[in-house]
């Protein structure tokens, strides 16, 4: 398999997106496979009303004016 200089993961938990891009090349999934699994960790635990407050930041921004793309309609957002 040959270099990704472009990576998607996806939090299994609140569906956030992670998209991480790179000019150089490096291979950028192990990376963002990090990035999950280090939001996953504190994701898992937290209620929708905390999952909300971290995602404020991000609603409404698209792959091109953010690295991390959240749907506030899913339901781990929901009470």
């Amino acid at each position: 398999m040959g270099v990704s200089n472009s990576a998607n993961a996806y939090c299994r938990v609140c569906g956030a997106e992670f998209s991480l891009f790179t000019i150089f090349n490096r291979d950028m999934r192990g990376f963002c496979k990090a990035w999950r699994a280090r939001h996953e960790r504190a994701c898992k635990d937290r209620t929708p009303a905390q999952r909300r407050a971290w995602a404020k930041k991000y609603a409404g921004l698209d792959s091109t004016e953010s690295s991390i793309i959240v749907d506030l309609e899913h339901p781990a957002f929901l009470d």
